[in-house]
């Protein structure tokens, strides 16, 4: 709850205390609405309860019946034989102002303003740019649910809403939002600015709850992120969340080791860059069952030895890929002078061999022929990955740029590559699709979904990988069935194969013996 300062005309409400029930909070008269509503309806009297003059309901006052009803509802009576003489025994419980309004109310239903939003004064529509002003003093500082507030109110810094507004429009013009996304967000917007004070910034947590009533708020925090130091993160970070939560059990010597590892692996050190978080949450996923068992009977990294490595790796399907992560761990603990000695710089696996690619069965090629028959964007992606033999990452960031129709190429990586007549087809079908679904959107790629039409970020992995589910493959497989069926036609040529498909010799000899398996036997 804040202390508002003196807004002037602009906001003639005040902290105070209703005349009546004693109810606190932001008021406009000296009785609160439902006192106000109580005495236009019943006549004032001597209250027998309480013995005050003031508006009285078969001689007893609101706030008496309120309590009578409070305590009725404890100890579970009925409303209608209350004891209204109750409060003289029990004494009143006091309450905040203006909270029964709220009740029952759905939020497709805007609470309705006391008084018409007054015009903001002309001085503050003058600013260029909305500046942070000092933050009013917080008695106690809740978290915002806006779930329930309506657009009707009116702002409490008209400047920092026009500011935002403009930002809004001119997102909407470059990123090409449809005209609906476009007034949620301006709807959202007015909701924020009149439920904060001046200068108070708004929380990511706040802007979230408006999720419920069809606002995006992915949107909303684009739009106040171009105001500096008006957006403020409250989220917990997602990683240490998750940290915290998996290695809960260890012993506090132990927790600190692992906590000094996991620093050095998100931050850096002096001498070593910070991982990518899919580097980081794979290497704790792979010492993590380790760590469980050694918390049975150790407290701290130092008593580890090498039969305890070597015992628990005999014991996993991949040792290499867990040996990987602990030689980390100790060699990083090995140089913060935490650990004694590093026990795995001795302990060698080797690593498996790659599976061997296999071919599609004809009845899988054939479901996914049916499936994109219907599916634009399944025929444009199984083009692209079945006949190009694209790795997935790279469909994703292809550009509206690359794609040359009239010269029927298309530039992969920089190098152009002739179009074939079915995939010509399935761009031009695609296209077409798109212009039909998003008339508006300025996304550079070639793929776009509904999310990513808003901005100028490519579709995810999540997304692409979605378009083949309940198919018999995924995306990989049908590029290596590409790849193999190359390799046959070609005479499983390994360096014909990394030419074409742009990989390593080694991986061209992997297709290569998929295909003609004695390319790696022993001649004689």
């Amino acid at each position: 709850m804040t202390t508002t300062p003196d807004r002037g005309r602009s906001d003639p409400r005040r902290v105070r205390s209703c005349v009546d029930c004693l109810a606190w909070g932001l008021l406009w008269r000296p009785r609160c609405p439902s006192c106000q509503d109580f005495a236009h309806r019943h006549p004032r009297g001597r209250c027998r309860t309480c013995h005050r003059e003031l508006p009285v309901r078969d001689g007893v006052c609101r706030l008496c019946r309120k309590q009578a009803t409070l305590i009725a509802k404890w100890q579970g009576h009925d409303y209608r034989n209350v004891d209204l003489t109750v409060a003289a025994r029990t004494g009143h419980q006091l309450f905040f102002a203006n909270m029964e309004s709220f009740r029952g109310r759905t939020p497709s239903q805007p609470v309705p303003a006391a008084h018409p939003p007054v015009a903001p004064p002309a001085r503050a529509l003058l600013r260029p740019a909305w500046q942070p002003r000092a933050a009013p003093l917080m008695l106690c500082d809740p978290p915002r649910d806006c779930r329930q507030a309506s657009s009707l109110t009116p702002p409490r810094d008209p400047a920092l809403l026009e500011l935002l507004l403009r930002h809004a429009d001119a997102l909407a013009e470059r990123y090409g939002w449809q005209a609906i996304t476009r007034g949620q967000v301006r709807y959202g917007l007015k909701i924020l600015t009149g439920s904060h004070d001046v200068g108070e910034p708004i929380r990511t947590s706040s802007v979230h709850t408006l999720g419920s009533r069809r606002i995006p708020p992915r949107r909303v925090l684009e739009v106040l992120r171009a105001v500096d130091g008006l957006l403020v993160d409250d989220r917990p970070d997602a990683l240490t969340v998750l940290i915290d939560t998996q290695f809960a059990g260890l012993p506090s010597p132990m927790r600190q080791e692992l906590q000094t590892w996991i620093d050095v692996l998100r931050h850096g050190g002096p001498r070593r860059h910070a991982r990518p978080e899919t580097t980081v949450r794979t290497r704790l996923a792979c010492i993590r069952p380790f760590l469980a068992q050694l918390a049975t009977r150790y407290h701290s990294l130092r008593q580890v030895t090498p039969d305890d490595i070597t015992q628990w790796l005999d014991d996993q399907p991949r040792p290499s890929d867990h040996l990987s992560a602990l030689r980390d761990l100790f060699r990083v603990l090995k140089q913060q002078r935490m650990v004694f000695a590093n026990h795995t710089s001795r302990i060698h696996r080797p690593r498996p061999n790659l599976p061997t690619p296999r071919p599609l069965p004809p009845h899988a090629l054939h479901q996914i022929g049916q499936a994109a028959s219907t599916d634009p964007v399944l025929r444009l992606v199984v083009a692209l990955i079945g006949v190009h033999a694209l790795r997935p990452q790279q469909v994703r960031l292809l550009l509206l740029a690359d794609i040359d129709l009239p010269n029927h190429t298309v530039h992969i990586d920089g190098s152009p590559r002739a179009l074939d007549a079915f995939t010509l087809d399935a761009i031009t079908h695609y296209l077409a699709y798109r212009r039909s679904r998003w008339p508006h959107t300025s996304n550079p790629h070639l793929l776009v979904s509904s999310i990513s039409t808003h901005d100028h970020a490519p579709v995810c992995g999540p997304w692409l990988s979605k378009l083949f589910h309940g198919l018999p493959t995924t995306a990989t497989q049908l590029r290596q069935d590409r790849i193999l069926d190359e390799a046959r036609a070609t005479g499983a040529d390994p360096l014909h194969l990394a030419a074409m498909f742009g990989f390593a010799a080694e991986t061209g000899l992997r297709y290569a013996t998929a295909i003609a398996p004695e390319l790696t036997t022993p001649q004689p």
